[in-house]
């Protein structure tokens, strides 16, 4: 007999009706390599987020983390309540109740390199990729488990190169595409990104204990899943979804007696108390001085008094807006200008109710064609139908009828896109496999086209990175996007205040407070009770010498909020630089007396006593500052003045 030649092409069948697939069994060996597969994810990621490493803190990342003392101190894990006697903003005392694992990994960054952001970029970056790899897992336990549980048999879902490219194309998508940026570049939405794991660490062990063919396996993945689900519940509150999530992965992959099942549920189920337990130990939330400008991204916490009703019918167009990105990413924006809807009947409101109720039908359509036993898409389709649901049931805290400040951003569209990319291919192959009868990944066509995809979603990602380079940078993108949106422009003027502060007395720097001035004028005149805005005008007048018109910008700020203590404190630096020290001696008393755990007053008040040689007092303001923000740079300063006496 004739032997093979090392060199000839080995054929193998891989479809039915008497259509096979010439394929090269060396590619084959190359790319169902589960290794190759991760190392095309940890490359696509890095390649995506390399120019990121060096973006600095922006909005929430100052007063959530830098200027947090509770990440800079591990005692506070330990003893929650502490944080409740310091003087920060009530939001970030919420928010560490309820995310104790998210700001400990902040801790942890805290505590191996301080605020050098570079660190706090690389976790956010090693989380990402981890989410890329348990995605990859997901689908493939996912498609395992719907071959498996299929009543008729489709052999190129069988074939070992699909079983590797499907996963990996999912993943591909979910690591590369440019929405994700914000849950990644942002350092503080790691709260995003970090409850993404978890979760799907939890949904995958489940899936593998329910695959494991022995009990011992079955019993130790089921206990590293239920970890992840209580860790999940300390991370962000949209874990909350997660046992309904595991209740869906059960009743649409699994079989067994019902009530079996639901005993094996029980122990997700009971981690939902977790969330409300930890929500009835705060106490009563009141509306910061400062959320006319940290318009609370991050905590669930309804400032405005939004009716339920009210904010789902808006969450219609938010939600087609999600879709709409994951699909053409383009003009995407940190902080968008979307209006509330009030009007159940008008346009905005019906036609985005009208498809997304045409896709939840489309759900509900595949799943149940997914059990017709003649069906040979049927694995397919039940892919597609549980993602699907996986992307409506992701969003539904942030989504739904719980009212939360900012109606849209981009990272909530970050664990629901899983959903959209894994039914987006699912879709793709049964329509493909149905016209070609064979798989889409068998055509060097259309794996050109996946390629493409992947290659041009990856450079969107990288420019859309680029925008974040700077404050200044980042606030014009949005300014550009948002122009009638008054918080944009504040936060463009004080990023040109930061960048004139760091280029000293140079006409440039003229040219940056004017720029900035002109920025918070805008910022009023869109929205005349803007305190904040306020408050930076005066200052940035006093900088210029311009104390009377500072003088009423700041007694204005007073006006709108006589509980807010942030008027008086540059009310007493505008006398300061006037030589006026006993006005601004009052000044500071009276932001000690309008917001007592506020730190600031007392900090102003000690330094005018150093000044003044009142080295006794100065130590004593000092130290009720310490109290209520304990910070090295203060303990640093009472030292050095009690050297002095």
């Amino acid at each position: 007999m004739k032997k093979r030649s090392a060199t000839t092409k080995k054929k193998m069948p891989v479809a039915k009706e008497g259509i096979s697939l010439p394929v090269d069994s060396d590619q084959i060996c190359l790319w169902h390599e589960p290794f190759v597969h991760v190392f095309l994810i940890i490359i696509v990621a890095f390649t995506v987020y390399f120019n990121t490493i060096a973006t600095p803190f922006l909005f929430d990342d100052i007063t959530y983390l830098v200027s947090n003392p509770a990440v800079k101190d591990f005692s506070f894990f330990t003893d929650s309540d502490r944080i409740f006697k310091l003087g920060i903003l009530p939001d970030v005392k919420n928010n560490f109740v309820l995310r104790p694992v998210s700001y400990f990994t902040y801790a942890v960054n805290y505590a191996i390199h301080g605020l050098d952001v570079r660190g706090y970029h690389l976790t956010n970056l090693i989380i990402h990729i981890g989410n890329g790899l348990l995605v990859y897992l997901l689908v493939g336990l996912l498609l395992q488990a719907a071959t498996m549980t299929a009543e008729s048999r489709n052999e190129i879902l069988t074939e070992t190169y699909f079983k590797a490219l499907f996963p990996l194309a999912c993943a591909l998508l979910f690591v590369c595409h440019p929405l994700q940026t914000q849950a990644v570049t942002y350092i503080i939405q790691r709260f995003t990104s970090l409850v993404a794991l978890f979760y799907l660490t939890a949904v995958v062990m489940y899936a593998k204990s329910r695959l494991s063919p022995s009990r011992s396996g079955q019993a130790w993945w089921y206990f590293l899943a239920l970890v992840a689900a209580v860790f999940a519940m300390g991370t962000k509150e949209n874990a909350f979804t997660l046992p309904l999530a595991l209740v869906l992965l059960e009743f649409m992959f699994f079989s067994g007696a019902v009530g079996k099942r639901l005993l094996g549920l029980i122990p997700f189920l009971s981690t939902l108390v977790i969330i409300p337990i930890r929500l009835s130990q705060l106490p009563a939330v009141t509306k910061p001085v400062e959320a006319g400008v940290i318009r609370d991204s991050i905590n669930m916490v309804n400032f405005s008094g939004v009716s339920s009703w009210h904010y789902l019918m808006t969450q219609f167009g938010v939600i087609v807006t999600y879709l709409r990105l994951l699909v053409l990413p383009i003009r995407q924006n940190f902080d968008y200008d979307y209006r509330l809807q009030t009007d159940f009947f008008s346009p905005a409101v019906l036609l985005p109710l009208i498809l997304l109720l045409f896709i939840i039908g489309a759900g509900i359509y595949l799943c149940f064609r997914s059990r017709r036993p003649e069906q040979p898409q049927a694995p397919l389709y039940r892919l597609a139908a549980f993602g699907i649901f996986w992307f409506f049931l992701a969003l539904a805290m942030e989504s739904s009828i719980i009212p939360i400040d900012d109606l849209i951003f981009e990272h909530r569209a970050y664990l629901p896109s899983i959903g959209f990319f894994l039914s987006f291919l699912a879709l793709a192959v049964a329509l493909y496999s149905r016209r070609y009868k064979r798989s889409i990944f068998a055509s060097k066509g259309t794996n050109l086209v996946l390629a493409l995809i992947i290659v041009t979603l990856s450079i969107g990602g990288i420019v859309r990175n680029m925008v974040w380079k700077d404050k200044v940078s980042f606030w014009k993108d949005i300014a550009a996007k948002s122009p009638n949106k008054a918080r944009v422009h504040y936060g463009l003027g004080s990023a040109l205040l930061e960048q004139r502060s760091s280029q000293g007395g140079t006409l440039a720097s003229r040219k940056g407070i004017e720029a900035a001035i002109d920025e918070l004028r805008t910022a009023i005149r869109l929205r005349p009770d803007y305190l904040l805005a306020h408050v930076q005008l005066g200052k940035s007048l006093t900088d210029l010498g311009q104390y009377d018109e500072a003088s009423t910008e700041l007694l204005t700020a007073v006006q709108l909020n006589p509980e807010s203590s942030i008027p008086h404190i540059f009310m007493g630096e505008l006398h300061e630089k006037k030589g006026e020290l006993d006005l601004a001696r009052e000044a500071y008393a009276a932001a000690i007396a309008a917001d007592p755990l506020h730190p600031e007053g007392h900090v102003r008040l000690g330094k005018l006593h150093a000044k003044e040689g009142d080295t006794a007092a100065a130590i004593a303001e000092l130290e009720k500052a310490y109290q209520r923000y304990p910070d090295e740079g203060l303990l640093k300063q009472i030292r050095q003045l009690k050297e002095k006496r």
